[in-house]
């Protein structure tokens, strides 16, 4: 239960939220009662491109956290500071502890063969069996595996392997660790061991240098900085991680909404059988050591898209889809052909035709999209069932797209299952929840209740369930089909 404290006073902590495109900054304040959060500093990142090769400017990011530092501390004191970032990628040191280079990009390795090396020398159940985790040629044990293969002295040198927000941590610190929700992505982690798999880094013949794991809201060390002490924490340094946080209802699928729509159930321990590898779902860490079986959908990066090129505000783009015909058109939000086109506009209206479709004016566009993502979450929540042999009662969306009203509507709809929408900004929340429960001021068991008690979630009843049922169940044939 959440301590009673008899000093008076606002506590704070800095959370940093470090993204594939840019990072931000929040003063997340606590009055003993409830918490607040504020956007304080917000900063590109810009990888480098060096003979085909991009990296991420690990210095600029650090740059830019002790930036963040800066402003929050030339106002107040502070607690602590918390850093995640986005999974996989990792940087190297020697064994002086000196970097080796910038960490290299996680789309590099969509160029290169290793994932599919690996699995030919030891099949992708021997793999699955000890890490259950997603399939992804970006992977931590491929990314070292591609890096051998192309002979690069970093990997043979190195001594120590830091995911990107351990690393940053390091640099603050000096302490060297892995936090477990970063750890569960890199596939080289057993649940099982609760520990990296030596017999798999010995069977790929990978370099023996991940260092210690440790929990969720984990001191690295007291520093000072700017003339004042605060701690370093490691919250879920994984930012999905980070975002679960904030929810600990096992009946309700979560989706972190944003550019992707992270969507998952909660289990204590990982759910592993045929349909889980066959559906690609991952199992992650989350904050109190248990999992979330994830299955990811394509999200507004879609509206993204089309904003970008027809040069409208969100609001006109959800007006138009709010009044457009309903089922005109239909898409397979993760196809391949909608992750990456040059004009999303004629690649939405292609799709579409694949389900004998087509789509007549833009309002109808962006319905499509919409719905799109909808159907696509639907059959998440189906599969994800399916593998746990568990119903779900509700869904609980957090993030960004949750601003977006109709998006939250059509997902409630499609289910039929009401939605609790919110907070915003959870992965920041989540972050700053860690650092609560270092500095002894709440337990995981508070959690969920001080986040109703500190910001609005707005539910959703369904509509119109059975035209949505109708629709999916000819979406899911032409899927089924394809699949």
């Amino acid at each position: 239960m959440r301590k009673i404290r008899k000093e008076v006073g606002i506590l704070r902590f800095l959370s940093v939220d470090v993204g594939a495109s840019g990072g931000k900054a929040f003063d997340l304040s606590y009055n003993g009662k409830k918490i607040q959060v504020a956007e304080i500093y917000r900063f590109p990142n810009i990888p480098v491109e060096i003979n085909g090769i991009d990296y991420w400017d690990i210095l600029e990011i650090y740059k830019n956290i002790l930036k963040s530092l800066e402003i929050i501390l030339q106002k107040n004191e502070i607690e602590s500071v918390g850093i995640d970032t986005w999974g996989v990628d990792f940087g190297l040191l020697d064994d002086r502890g000196f970097m080796m280079g910038d960490p290299m990009h996680y789309r590099n390795f969509y160029k290169f063969n290793s994932m599919q090396r690996v699995l030919d020398k030891v099949g992708k159940k021997w793999i699955f069996e000890r890490s259950p985790t997603q399939f992804q040629p970006f992977n931590t044990i491929y990314q070292i595996a591609e890096m051998k293969e192309l002979g690069m002295k970093s990997i043979d040198c190195a001594r120590i392997l830091l995911g990107i927000p351990s690393l940053l941590i390091y640099f603050l610190t000096g302490q060297k660790a892995i936090e477990f929700t970063f750890a569960t992505t890199t596939q080289l982690y057993n649940p099982k061991l609760k520990g990296w798999d030596n017999e798999m880094i010995k069977t790929l013949d990978l370099p023996n240098i991940l260092p210690r794991i440790v929990s969720s809201s984990t001191v690295a060390e007291e520093i000072k900085l700017f003339g004042k002490k605060f701690k370093v924490v490691f919250p879920p340094t994984h930012d999905t991680g980070s975002a679960f946080a904030c929810v600990s209802d096992e009946n309700a699928m979560i989706i972190s909404a944003g550019t992707w729509f992270l969507e998952g159930i909660l289990s204590k321990n990982p759910i592993k059988n045929e349909n889980v590898m066959k559906y690609n779902f991952a199992n992650e860490g989350c904050i109190d050591g248990g999992y979330r079986l994830l299955s990811q959908t394509t999200g507004m990066w879609l509206i993204e898209e089309l904003k970008r090129k027809w040069k409208v505000g969100y609001d006109e783009l959800i007006e138009m889809a709010r009044t457009a015909k309903p089922f005109a058109g239909m898409i397979d939000a993760n196809s391949y052909d909608l992750q990456k086109p040059q004009d999303m506009e004629l690649a939405i209206v292609n799709e579409s035709v694949k389900f004998g479709k087509r789509i007549e004016s833009k309002a109808e566009i962006v319905r499509t999209a919409f719905e799109g993502i909808a159907m696509k979450t639907k059959w998440s929540l189906e599969k994800l069932e399916e593998v746990s042999g568990r119903k779900m009662k509700k869904i609980r969306m957090l993030g960004g797209a949750t601003r977006n009203k109709l998006i939250c509507q059509f997902i409630s709809d499609a289910a039929n299952l009401p939605v609790e929408a919110g907070p915003i900004e959870a992965t920041a929340i989540g972050n700053g929840l860690s650092q609560m429960i270092a500095k002894d001021i709440i337990d995981l068991d508070d959690i969920s209740d001080l986040v109703r008690e500190s910001f609005e979630i707005e539910r959703y009843e369904p509509e119109n369930s059975g035209m949505w049922q109708k629709a999916y169940d000819k979406w899911k044939r032409v899927v089924d089909r394809r699949r």
